[in-house]
């Protein structure tokens, strides 16, 4: 196993981009270490609209429950 060290940003699409010195590495197998500078925000899922989808089950629907919400309804 051969051990390169090289700083490259990651982009918005989470790739990371080769030095063109290293494009004869391409298609091979590699095992990749990051190491993210202390003063970066903590890393995280990004949400997006649906991806909670089939997350939560609906046990009843009824409209009795909204009753006690009427004071807070237009």
């Amino acid at each position: 196993m051969q051990a390169i060290e090289f700083e490259t940003l990651i982009d918005e699409n989470g790739h990371i981009t080769l030095p063109l010195k290293y494009r004869k590495a391409y298609g091979k197998r590699a095992r990749i270490v990051v190491l993210l500078q202390d003063e970066t925000e903590p890393i995280s899922r990004q949400r997006h609209p649906g991806s909670a989808k089939g997350k939560l089950t609906v046990l009843s629907e009824d409209e009795e429950h909204l009753q006690d919400f009427e004071e807070y309804m237009p």
